[in-house]
């Protein structure tokens, strides 16, 4: 078995059972938020309902009250629910807002309307009372007409809290089920999902990734001990932990790789702040040469900077060189291998040079250097400096990838220097001298 396609159904069938009961939760919080809704609305016409009758009502006992006992007080209240509190007006437009039927649009219309004339005739009655023609308006309000009237706006009212009522009942019952069917379908959904990891868990894991697994990490600990573990056995192991032995070796080659990338990149952040601290030439010279020497086993080296107003390079700092009278001060573009790598602006490498060129000498012996790199410093391809680097062992390809990292920062380093200091027929060569013995040719 691979570990990809028992990996890819297992997590299809989990990811699905996943999925459904994500939308199953989804529907179910969506019908249980709907339920509420319907509740909510069912509580709400009921208490819009409410407001509607109390408005009648206290419009139909406010008049009342003043023909009968010429209180101004109700006349207040009569205007007061008329013209400001306006309790039907209010239920009504919110009784609409409920997506009523057309049926129950109509009712709660008529019961407006009906209530409305009703308005007109207390207006009556309380204009009269004011009048003094008290009999009349007791007889508007207090009058069979009158109570027919009342009893016609409170007709409909009672037929829509019926309707209304029953609809939402019955809205309220089918969201309530569908909420439950869907919690339903959400436990079902996640009882199985359980019932896969724990398949997993139980069969599949021990059988095929722990107990190969176990096997190859005592194999790999006897490796490490010394010991000649023996043959391994795998049994149902996936086919991906019988590779995972030959990949143990590439991986150990990739985790040294980024060791060394680690290792490069904290040298490059040192030695650039090392050298943003500095606004002089050959001090500039002097610690690249200084911080780069142990970094790459160099022995010996030179530092030129090149003359802006010639073609031509000055010595401005080296390091470890024996006899420093030896090597030239200054050097003109095509002259020598310096003078090359600047004037074509291309590195040149040697290996196994000249017994004396750029000699290494220590306080014990002489030796010549195994490798030799001379190498351009420029910027948007304008030469700055040559550098010059004896090594006792060739570098190693993480070395180089090093230097070749650094030189780009060095170069930045060389054109933040004050455009004073560069005035090179006052600058002095400095030499970078390591801790231990000085060498160079």
């Amino acid at each position: 078995m691979r570990i990809r396609a028992a990996n890819a159904l297992i997590t299809a069938l989990y990811l699905a059972f996943a999925i459904a009961g994500g939308f199953a939760f989804q529907r179910f919080d969506r019908e249980r938020l709907r339920e509420a809704g319907a509740y909510q609305r069912q509580r709400h016409a009921s208490d819009e309902l409410a407001r509607f009758l109390a408005g009648a009502t206290q419009i139909s006992s406010s008049v009342q009250a003043f023909t009968a006992t010429g209180d101004s007080q109700f006349s207040r209240a009569y205007w007061q629910e008329v013209e400001v509190t306006r309790s039907r007006e209010q239920a009504t437009q919110a009784l609409l807002a409920l997506d009523l039927t057309d049926d129950e649009s109509g009712l709660i219309a008529e019961a407006k309307a009906r209530s409305d004339s009703m308005i007109g005739v207390g207006a009556q009655a309380i204009t009269a009372a004011e009048q003094g023609d008290r009999a009349r308006a007791i007889q508007l309000v207090f009058g069979p007409a009158y109570q027919r009237a009342l009893q016609e706006v409170l007709e409909p009212i009672r037929l829509l809290r019926h309707m209304l009522g029953t609809r939402l009942d019955r809205e309220l019952a089918e969201e309530r089920r569908l909420a439950q069917a869907w919690w339903r379908l959400c436990l079902a959904l996640a009882m199985l999902n359980l019932l896969l990891v724990v398949g997993v868990l139980v069969l599949v894991y021990p059988r095929f990734l722990a107990r190969p697994l176990l096997r190859l990490n005592q194999r790999v600990q006897a490796l490490l001990a010394g010991g000649q573990p023996a043959p391994l056995d795998l049994g149902h192991a996936a086919t991906e932990i019988r590779e995972l032995a030959v990949s143990l070796e590439a991986y150990q080659a990739m985790a040294d790789q980024m060791g060394r990338d680690q290792w490069a990149k904290a040298q490059q952040v040192r030695i650039t702040a090392a050298l943003q601290r500095l606004h002089d030439p050959a001090a500039l010279a002097r610690c690249f040469l200084r911080e780069l020497a142990p970094l790459l086993g160099i022995a010996s080296a030179t530092f030129y900077l090149r003359d802006p107003g010639a073609e031509q390079l000055h010595l401005v700092g080296s390091y470890a060189l024996a006899d420093p009278a030896a090597v030239p001060a200054l050097i003109r573009f095509g002259e020598g291998l310096v003078g090359e790598v600047a004037r074509q602006g291309q590195p040149i490498q040697l290996e196994n040079p000249p017994a004396r060129y750029l000699a290494i000498v220590s306080g014990t012996g002489a030796a010549p250097p195994a490798e030799v790199l001379v190498l351009p410093v420029a910027s948007s391809e304008h030469l700055l400096a040559v550098i010059e680097l004896a090594a006792l062992q060739p570098l190693a390809p993480h070395q180089h990838h090093l230097l070749t990292d650094l030189l780009p920062l060095l170069a930045l380093a060389l054109e933040a220097l004050p455009p004073a200091t560069l005035h090179l027929p006052h600058l002095q060569p400095a030499t970078a001298t390591p801790a231990s013995t000085a060498a160079s040719s």
